[in-house]
């Protein structure tokens, strides 16, 4: 129990934990973002807002990292489904539509409309 205390305070601090030989400066420059580019690469490229749709998933992030039945029925939108890790869904994109995705565990891992 005091190792998965001290594993998951060193996640939240944003330590990493390290599982086998040390990792090159090279390797890891591949894997670094690139620099950011001056603001004249921006030019005049248009700015969207995220998508967000009708489905009232704004109102329901507090509940990712919870688990699904914690999540009351009477905070659900009329239009919902619940996703798992192997569940086969359509790709059709519907705004009103809230997607909860769960993780194998049943903790919610993203709310979304789609």
């Amino acid at each position: 129990m005091k190792a998965h205390v001290i594993i998951l305070s060193c996640l939240l601090a944003g330590c990493g934990l390290t599982t086998g030989g040390a990792t090159s400066t090279d390797e890891r420059q591949l894997d670094a973002l690139p620099p950011l580019g001056s603001t004249e690469d921006v030019d005049g490229g248009e700015v969207r807002a995220p998508i967000t749709g009708t489905c009232g998933m704004e109102n329901l992030q507090h509940f990712v990292g919870r688990p699904r039945v914690t999540v009351p029925a009477s905070a659900m939108p009329e239009n919902y489904r619940v996703v798992g890790p192997n569940s086969v869904v359509t790709m059709d994109y519907r705004p009103d539509r809230l997607t909860v995705r769960v993780d194998e565990n049943d903790v919610v891992e993203s709310l979304a409309c789609g």
